[in-house]
């Protein structure tokens, strides 16, 4: 994939409710965000209007229908939207602005709904089949044919719980530290912990440890010099500039969240049953598949012993509220995995930006980052290169600038190899 510095934005159609359409000439600023840590996409859209001034009239809640493509046309982003807030709005010399910020209407749906309601009756049901049919077709009113449900990775799990007044994405966001998935099987291997989100192409219910087993989409190499990868078959390259390391462990949060070491204390008060669950990374990390091969850290070792815990946690339950569903009376066992698998999933946070011709990379696919030292030998940072998966898209038009850039921010659980 070739980088090319020409427009490569097309405004295809901009509505607002019933006010004459929008021109790309009244357009300032576009910006389209994915986020695998968010429900659904939002987008930001900076316009102006000399004629009509119709932005005065705008209050919020009006539907808008935005589509704009790259370069050819491939690759569409936009949609159905609903502005949620108006910010920013400036009158100079007869000459209106604002910020109009934008959200789908399945979030408008999502905020106004605080559900109490047994979900999973009788024996349990898959997670996977409680979010997508009884969470986001039932209650969020997702259908098919307006927003597919592209990605449902089965649950081996079932359950059911009674959700208090919580709304639906919540409720969505409690089950995910619940799930375990199917591939991965029963036994002391099974890991817990998913995430839901909603690219391009419409929502996902997907493991972390599922993104292990995807095949990069594309390579981002730092450092490419020209000529230098031209006689690879492989042209699906991206070269880059600069990449930002952010965060590379955080230790201090793993600490306090007790993803490395830590202890649970419950009372049931079904039965008024006491136990205690302690919770040591040694024990697990060599169960857990990750994207890249490296070795567990070195530090990992110190926590090798139970005669204390990063974080003692104590929570009443009541088991009267769960059925006898596979795993639901061991979900405290899977807060615990989910919090580590969850932990590990954002250690490193790499952040990239470049100009391309099309919009195809989305959250949630995997991509080969390869880093390049400088000085003579150019030798490859093992430590950093390898598999990441695309946590954040930001897509932004500026019309000073005629052109679409994108920022996206990568996420691994493994160092890369050490390159002995």
């Amino acid at each position: 994939m070739s980088v090319n510095t020409q427009s490569n934005f097309q405004l295809q159609q901009f509505l607002i409710a019933e006010y004459p359409p929008v021109g790309i000439n009244q357009v300032l600023y576009i910006k389209y965000t994915e986020d695998i840590r968010a429900a659904t996409s939002h987008m930001e859209v900076q316009i102006t209007d000399s004629e009509t001034g119709f932005l005065s009239q705008l209050r919020g809640m009006e539907n808008v229908y935005i589509k704009m493509s790259d370069a050819n046309g491939d690759t569409e982003l936009g949609g159905n939207f609903v502005i949620y807030d108006i910010q920013d709005r400036r009158t100079i010399q007869g000459k209106s602005a604002a910020v109009l910020m934008l959200c789908t209407i399945d979030f408008i749906n999502n905020a106004a709904n605080k559900i109490s309601r047994r979900f999973g009756k009788g024996q349990g049901k898959k997670i996977d089949d409680i979010v997508r049919d009884e969470i986001l077709i039932d209650l969020v009113g997702v259908e098919e044919t307006r927003v597919p449900l592209v990605n449902f990775e089965p649950c081996i799990n079932n359950f059911s719980f009674v959700s208090p007044y919580w709304n639906p994405f919540t409720a969505i966001r409690w089950l995910c530290s619940r799930a375990i998935p199917a591939r991965k099987g029963s036994g002391s291997s099974s890991t817990a912990g998913y995430a839901f989100f909603e690219t391009r192409s419409g929502y996902n219910f997907r493991s972390y440890d599922s993104f292990a087993y995807q095949a990069p989409v594309v390579t981002m190499v730092v450092g490419h010099e020209k000529g230098e990868l031209e006689d690879e078959k492989d042209k699906n390259i991206i070269a880059l500039d600069s990449v930002n390391i952010e965060s590379s462990v955080n230790l201090l949060q793993g600490l306090n969240l007790g993803s490395y070491s830590s202890n649970v204390m419950t009372i049931d008060l079904k039965d008024m049953m006491y136990k205690q669950y302690p919770f040591n990374i040694n024990k697990y990390y060599n169960d857990i598949v990750t994207l890249n091969s490296g070795s567990a850290p070195e530090f990992y070792k110190g926590f090798d012993n139970e005669l204390t815990f990063t974080r003692i946690m104590s929570k009443v339950s009541d088991s009267a509220l769960f059925t006898e569903g596979t795993y639901t009376q061991g979900y405290t066992k899977q807060l615990s995995q989910s919090s580590l698998r969850e932990k590990l999933f954002y250690s490193k946070k790499v952040v990239v930006e470049f100009v391309s011709t099309d919009y195809k990379l989305e959250i949630g696919e995997v991509v080969q980052l390869d880093i390049y030292k400088g000085g003579r030998e150019r030798a490859l940072d093992f430590a950093n290169s390898g598999r990441y998966v695309i946590g954040k898209v930001e897509r932004t038009f500026k019309s000073s600038e005629d052109k679409m850039t994108s920022k996206l921010t990568l996420y691994t659980d493994s160092d890369g190899a050490t390159g002995k």
